[in-house]
């Protein structure tokens, strides 16, 4: 009996070695990508032309010629990506995962070419309920329904562009989810008095919230929303050199549909938000009032768009068209100003009435390598912002963009 009691005994370490056994899978994927780009008239982008915005106002020589009346070429790799996923690790009872991502189109234009932090989190999941931590997809952009334009960025102005550090907890049902998520900023900044920086997000101690729901009421047809709310202190030292607290909230909110079927997707959604301008789409916030003390009170600029996107999904050619709409919808409150104009106003666009743009695509597939086209047509209307926010006597200046997109995906 005894030397059985030993025998169990020496047991027990391999016992509780093979419990706590894991199955770990390292994976590295990505894909190497090639691009050149032909804008037919001066654009406002950034990373090598890779992030189209609209077309650029007018700006006269001494002889009246329009300095932005000409083309542009473009041609680059920098949205090459690398990803390393990690699964098969258990934690709290739940199937652990975790992901880091990065590609070469850095975070700034000077930085242009350098190695970027795309993602970066740790996602814990029960079944129905799931826990991500890190630097992932803003929820205001929406994995399942964006625009599958070939340049990189998304679809903006007319789609939200963002990443942000967050903790979110999605409950998931049969037919959808429900999530909610409080965040921060890191290269998607807010706009302030130093230009865009974190520091406004984070003086003000109160982390972004954002909810969202979504729902498959039949086969290939589902409906979703979000909507989130953040918080900013533009300034702890007012101009007169006193000590400020005066913050600012803002809100925002989308919906969206998807329809597929075997070999078409639809996607159409609209966004309502009020300081957009860390989505990278038009829009800020600015002063609104100088109080007696030298604080300043803000008020946000709204801003509304729309975007369709159809596409085919099986074959070797494949083919795509979008169309986007966003409207600049003024400022809350009236601008405060001064003998030398807005006191104070931190707006992307802000003398822009509305963006513009519509065109197809098409894409060649050959196994894992893809050779794709796009041609898109944009316009900007441009004109003078009023004390309310809006723009008045505006009118349109286009541009044309032709690209041929290499791409290939292991």
């Amino acid at each position: 009996m005894k030397k059985i009691f030993v025998m169990v005994l020496s047991l027990l370490p391999l016992a509780s070695f093979a419990q706590k056994k894991e199955d770990i899978k390292v994976k590295l994927s990505g894909f190497v990508s090639a691009e050149a780009i032909f804008d037919t008239r001066k654009t406002v982008n950034a990373r090598e032309g890779e992030v189209l915005l609209y077309p650029a106002a007018k700006d006269y020589d001494i002889n009246g010629e329009d300095l932005n009346d000409r083309s542009e070429l473009f041609m680059t790799s920098i949205h090459s990506r690398l990803n390393v996923g990690v699964t098969g690790f258990n934690a709290f009872g739940a199937k652990g995962s975790a992901t880091i991502q990065g590609d070469f189109v850095g975070t700034s234009n000077d930085k242009s070419g350098l190695f970027r932090l795309r993602h970066a989190f740790v996602k814990l999941d029960w079944g129905k309920d799931e826990l991500l931590v890190g630097k992932y997809w803003h929820p205001m952009f929406v994995t399942s329904c964006f625009p599958k334009v070939q340049h990189w960025g998304g679809g903006i102005p007319f789609n939200v562009l963002g990443r942000a550090p967050q903790f979110r907890y999605t409950r998931k049902f049969d037919k959808g989810y429900a999530l909610i998520a409080a965040l921060s900023e890191l290269d998607f900044k807010s706009p302030g008095p130093d230009g865009a920086n974190v520091k406004y997000i984070q003086q003000a101690s109160i982390p972004e919230l954002s909810a969202q729901v979504k729902y498959d009421f039949a086969k290939g047809f589902t409906l979703g929303a979000t909507a989130g709310v953040k918080f900013l202190k533009p300034m702890i030292e007012n101009p007169l050199g006193a000590k400020t607290d005066e913050m600012l909230s803002s809100l925002q909110m989308n919906a969206w549909m998807t329809v597929k079927s075997d070999k078409v997707v639809w996607n159409l959604h609209t966004i309502y938000g009020q300081n957009m301008y860390n989505f990278v789409m038009l829009g800020g916030y600015g002063v609104k009032n100088v109080k007696a003390n030298g604080d300043y009170e803000y008020t946000n600029i709204t801003t509304q768009s729309i975007w369709s996107d159809v596409y085919t999904t099986t074959g070797n050619v494949r083919y795509g068209l979008f169309a986007g709409y966003t409207k600049n919808l003024g400022a809350s409150d009236d601008l405060a100003t001064d003998e030398n104009g807005f006191v104070g106003l931190y707006s992307r666009g802000s003398n822009i009435d509305y963006v513009y743009q519509f065109g197809p695509r098409v894409e060649w597939y050959s196994g894992k390598f893809m050779i794709g086209t796009q041609a898109l047509y944009t316009a900007a209307a441009y004109g003078t912002t009023q004390v309310n926010g809006k723009v008045a006597d505006s009118s349109e200046v286009g541009s044309a963009r032709f690209m041929v997109h290499l791409k290939y995906s292991f």
